[in-house]
């Protein structure tokens, strides 16, 4: 029942996001078109051009996140922005000392084109209390949603947090803010679609195709 209530939530949340407006005017949104296509749809984008996010479009969206429900509301995360390319460059080299040997093989291999921290105009950390994984997941989703709202690609990735959590974690965590009780979880990064990039290459074609409705859910009826 309570992951329901969350669920339910979240519905109200990403309705009262997107019409800006509370009140009676927000059933208009829950029946726009443009919106729920767009939450049906959220690609993952592999391809990332150099423009900036504006500054008020990162408000909105880290709104957005701080804005998300959590049990009890107890809002158990922290967000970092960093738009620095050299310290996003060097979260990548931290990132590749602190893979696996087979991991590493695969990267350098060349046969995946996928977006990495490094990639990215912007990207946001999340970082959360023990236990708030779900809540830091309903975080990520609002943002993305918004993120994508406003014009812009995402991408949420885990493996950045083989720095933020390995040997340097104490001077990530003062560089990044983190809160002594939390720990990095995940990194959503921002920015707009490069289209000029051939999505044949392996980072798209190789993408799962979603699972159809009927194989997913279950009516329980009277």
């Amino acid at each position: 029942m309570k992951r329901r209530f969350y669920i339910v939530l979240t519905g109200v949340t990403l309705a009262l996001a997107f019409s800006g407006c509370t009140g009676g005017q927000s059933s208009e949104a829950a029946n726009d078109s443009s919106l729920t296509e767009l939450i049906k749809d959220i690609p993952t984008v592999q391809y990332f051009t150099d423009e900036e996010v504006n500054d008020e479009d990162i408000k909105s969206i880290l709104e957005a996140g701080i804005n998300a429900p959590s049990g009890m509301n107890g809002q158990p995360w922290h967000f970092s922005v960093i738009t620095d390319k050299n310290i996003l460059n060097e979260i990548a080299e931290d990132m590749s000392s602190g893979m696996p040997e087979e991991a590493k093989a695969v990267a350098q291999s060349g046969g995946l084109q996928k977006a990495g921290i490094a990639d990215a105009p912007v990207a946001i950390v999340i970082s959360l209390k023990e236990d708030s994984e779900f809540d830091g997941g309903l975080a990520c989703e609002n943002m993305c949603v918004m993120a994508n709202a406003l014009g812009y690609g995402t991408k949420i990735i885990a493996s950045p947090t083989i720095a933020f959590n390995g040997d340097k974690k104490a001077e990530y965590k003062e560089m990044l803010g983190i809160p002594d009780d939390m720990e990095a979880s995940d990194v959503i990064l921002i920015g707009k679609e490069n289209k000029d990039i051939d999505t044949s290459a392996d980072g798209y074609t190789e993408a799962t195709e979603r699972n159809d409705f009927d194989s997913v859910v279950t009516y329980v009826e009277k």
